[in-house]
């Protein structure tokens, strides 16, 4: 029906009497017949075989699948790219759980890694190199792309080429605050636009941390700290205090579950310290892989690295370095606080048909005699320079500043130049062609399974734990200076975290 202006109405019902609601008895049947609907809705929904002859829960998983299979169909025309950028320095666990945290936050992670000089204006000099840093962040599991040479802080003009560029949706920083040499923050502009998104910073592991434990167990008139005092060796190793604490959540995290040999699969089991963990790991490991179908690393406790290689080893504890090694991609499974010899027992349980051994400068030992690193323990992989030089570079990560006059001698004996082997060398470097009593791997030399993997040059892949120890000890002023300024820093986000006055983030 139309009215007098042309505009349609509605015939109201002859029982409305003009009014829009049904009589109080009408008005009982429509509320018992909705609540009688609404009964027999939950009554299917609870109890789907007597009525649809389909299992409980069947509706609801099929809706589900639809709306994954949507989500993934989306995802895969349009997938969310997350960017990171950061120094990387002495990349540890927590840059890697950081990352992990990061590519949550989407389907596709670009990391961005600062160069040399952008370090050295915002921050102080850098321990290792771009190439080394960049070895190591390529190897973590979660990384999806990276891009080189990026700005410290993400200005307008940089935010923009990411945007356009490499179609970046949000960019990622933990919930530790970023500050510019001006005291700005560096993460202003994408949080202006919107485009910020703050995950949690991990606990009780930092650069800084590590640089500190560093300095301690180069330091050669300092005796390192007891395993019975609250945060000696047992807890802190290297003479530092850690003040990380492990929990199932976090191993189960990094080993993605953990997953078996498959059946028939060839193991490669490489064992060793694996302390700061470095680019010569990533290259070894990489090698390594290619012997094998499946890759099992053994990451040595800390006793076992501390009475081979000194006192003020390992600079990380088993935990830490265990960690380390699962966030690399090349890795398919981890022994925590592996035994430092191999035994047949060892071999059967896993199935293992080939052993590499990390070298004993890869370990970092302190030349403190027979059987704790020796000689082996101090020379670089890298090698250049002369016997004089090695014989410094033992003086450098003494404990006590004496070398025997075997080490010594066999110091002299050292360096050279081009690549270097993957494995055990004590018996190859005095002369003996069968292992001996001392040596590791002498089962798995018996059993004809030991393996020495060859490792070009380039990208850090003769770096070695000894070296990255030389350099802060050779430049202990400045890393101190550095250490110094940072530790202020930390203090004070501590501060405000205890108080309250800063965001934080829960992690995922």
């Amino acid at each position: 029906n139309k009215d007098w202006s042309g505009r349609a109405t509605t015939k109201m019902p002859a029982w409305s009497g003009g009014s829009t609601s049904p009589p109080n008895g009408l008005s009982s049947v429509l509320r018992l017949s909705l609540s009688a609907a609404a009964a027999l809705a939950a009554l299917v929904y609870a109890h789907p075989e007597f009525f649809a002859g389909v299992r409980r829960g069947t509706v609801s998983l099929a809706l589900a699948g639809l709306l994954e299979r949507h989500s993934t169909r989306r995802r895969k025309r349009r997938p969310v790219r997350i960017y990171m950028d950061g120094c990387f320095d002495l990349t540890h666990f927590g840059h890697a759980n950081a990352l992990r945290q990061a590519k949550a936050c989407g389907d596709e992670l670009v990391v961005g890694l600062v160069g040399d000089a952008e370090i050295l204006r915002c921050k102080g000099p850098p321990v290792l190199r771009e190439a080394e840093r960049r070895a190591v962040v390529e190897s973590i599991k979660w990384v999806d792309e990276m891009l080189l040479d990026v700005p410290y802080d993400i200005n307008a003009a940089f935010m923009h080429e990411l945007y356009t560029t490499h179609r970046i949706d949000f960019i990622v920083h933990g919930d530790d605050p970023c500050i510019l040499p001006d005291g700005t923050d560096a993460y202003d502009a994408p949080k202006k636009a919107g485009k910020f998104k703050m995950i949690k910073r991990t606990e009780g592991i930092s650069t800084t941390d590590i640089v500190g434990r560093m300095l301690v167990a180069s330091e050669t008139t300092k005796p390192p700290i007891p395993d019975d005092v609250p945060g000696g060796s047992g807890g802190g190793v290297g003479g530092g205090v850690s003040h990380f604490c492990t929990t199932s959540r976090r191993i189960i995290q990094f080993s993605n579950g953990g997953k078996a040999a498959p059946a028939g699969a060839r193991v490669v089991y490489v064992h060793g310290a694996f302390d700061l963990f470095h680019a010569g790991h990533v290259h070894m490991l990489h090698a390594a892989r290619q012997l094998g179908d499946f890759l099992l690393v053994g990451v040595h406790g800390d006793a076992a690295v501390r009475s081979r290689h000194g006192a003020h080893h390992p600079i990380l504890n088993v935990h830490e370095r265990a960690l380390g090694v699962m966030a690399c991609t090349h890795v398919d499974e981890v022994v925590i606080g592996a035994p430092q010899a191999i035994t047949r027992d060892l071999i059967t349980t896993f199935n293992v048909s080939v052993v590499v051994a990390e070298t004993e400068d890869d370990a970092g030992g302190d030349g403190e005699g027979e059987g704790k690193g020796g000689r082996d323990g101090m020379r670089s992989r890298s090698g250049s320079g002369s016997g004089e030089e090695g014989y410094q570079e033992v003086r450098v990560s003494s404990v006590t500043g004496e070398v025997s006059e075997r080490e010594a001698s066999g110091c002299q004996g050292g360096g050279g130049h081009g690549a270097r082997e993957y494995g055990t060398r004590r018996a190859k470097d005095r002369g003996q062609t069968h292992a001996s009593s001392d040596d590791p791997n002498a089962v798995a030399r018996e059993l004809g399974i030991f393996r020495e993997v060859a490792v070009a040059e380039g990208d850090g892949a003769q770096l070695s734990t000894a070296d990255i120890i030389r350099r802060v000890a050779t430049n202990r002023q400045e890393y101190e200076a550095r250490n110094a300024r940072k530790g202020t820093s930390e203090a004070t986000y501590y501060e405000k975290k205890a108080s309250g006055t800063i965001e934080l983030a829960y992690e995922s």
